[in-house]
């Protein structure tokens, strides 16, 4: 009975291991997000499909995304844009920051006009007229290929916010 015993407690143990091998493996599983939220913590945008001289709007995580490609030739803020070969980049997240509304483009001004309170930006996201004080935002992106991944910051993005 003294081997019974011990065949006994050694199954035990062993049932008692897989159970909580297991039920760790399973906790660490629920901690990583679900595909869905990693596929949307980023919008990739191609850019070459961008238009040249006027904004293309996108959406990353619900918020309204801007990007305005120029040419080379056009005037380049280091804190406010990216140059990617023979085009300069100035990505922003459309979102008023004053109120948090959504301003709409007018094109034929060049102009973000916020509908709370008459806030105007230019076509940089600078603030022109109105109770707005500061720019609007540029969100953490990369360059990836010939791709923007906006929500991912890459190396373009760290040394731009290190000049701001």
């Amino acid at each position: 009975s003294d081997l019974h015993r011990r065949v006994l407690n050694y199954s035990f143990l062993a049932l008692v291991g897989i159970g909580g091998y297991h039920s760790v493996g399973t906790m660490f599983s629920s901690l990583e997000p679900p595909k869905k939220a990693r596929l949307d913590a980023a919008t990739f945008v191609a850019l070459d499909a961008l238009p040249l001289n006027e904004p293309a709007f996108f959406t990353w995580q619900k918020k309204p995304i801007c990007i305005l490609k120029q040419e080379a030739t056009a005037a380049y803020e280091p804190k406010r844009d990216v140059k990617i070969g023979e085009y300069i980049y100035t990505i922003m997240i459309g979102i008023c920051t004053h109120l948090g509304c959504v301003p709409k483009y007018s094109a034929s001004t060049k102009e973000f006009i916020c509908p709370c309170h008459s806030g105007v930006f230019d076509e940089k996201g600078h603030p022109l007229r109105g109770p707005v004080t500061k720019s609007l935002v540029t969100p953490p992106f990369k360059v990836q290929n010939d791709y923007l991944v906006i929500g991912e910051a890459g190396e373009e993005y760290l040394h731009m916010a290190k000049k701001a």
